[in-house]
């Protein structure tokens, strides 16, 4: 029973922790929002306790910014090291077939189905929110590909630090070529699943992610 209740409470926590880490990343919560503790405890329906162990983590993690007698504000973009930050998710890619990766398997392959299937609909309307999801999907699929645990952990964390630039700029890009770069990535990836070339399938990633770089980078230049 012990066991049971330990499970359950984690299981809690990565709840509230994925729920408001997504909120920061697609600037639901924006730079700079004083986080109300008290509301959001409610939300979840727990004490502010296990609350403050999610803000604690996301704090570390360079989300969140927690001040004594402040209150927990979401930190400002740090676009001072959005190049850097992107050259070694690039290097990570690269890197992915020779870190203990993980062998793919068939259920890799259904969810890479899966996503195409998703990334298809978003031709039309621009819908940011949907792409955000689709991202952080195949962000997990990513990450259960890399067998090292450190490799793995610094991966995500490097995501969701610039997920949110990207959202910033994605209004500014033409929509018919974001969602046509990503199903480009998205096949390719499919292919090296069906290969079962995880070095393969990083490159891929590598490639998209310099694409995602140059057209930020050139934005930024041109502001």
């Amino acid at each position: 029973m012990k066991k049971k209740i330990e499970e359950n409470a984690e299981q809690r926590h990565r709840r509230m922790y994925e729920n408001v880490r997504q909120r920061i990343s697609t600037l639901v919560y924006p730079p700079g929002m004083m986080i109300n503790e008290t509301e959001l405890a409610r939300e979840f329906g727990v004490s502010r306790t296990p609350l403050r162990r999610v803000l604690q983590q996301l704090s570390y993690e360079g989300l969140l910014e927690i001040r004594n007698g402040v209150g927990t504000r979401v930190t400002d973009i740090d676009m001072k090291t959005f190049k850097d930050t992107y050259d070694l998710r690039i290097l990570l890619a690269e890197r992915m077939g020779s870190m203990s990766p993980n062998v793919p398997s068939e259920q890799h392959r259904e969810t890479m189905t899966k996503l195409i299937q998703r990334a298809e609909q978003l031709r039309g309307p621009r819908d940011i929110e949907k792409y955000a999801r689709l991202s952080d999907a195949l962000e997990a699929l990513v990450s259960d590909l890399i067998g090292s645990k450190p490799m793995r952990e610094i991966s995500g964390l490097l995501y969701y630090r610039v997920a949110r630039i990207w959202y910033i700029f994605l209004p500014n890009l033409e929509w018919s070529d974001v969602v046509e770069e990503l199903l480009g990535e998205l096949r390719g990836m499919t292919d090296a699943l069906t290969d079962s070339d995880v070095t393969a399938f990083g490159e891929v990633r590598a490639k998209y992610l310099r694409w995602m770089l140059k057209k930020v980078s050139r934005y930024i230049s041109s502001g």
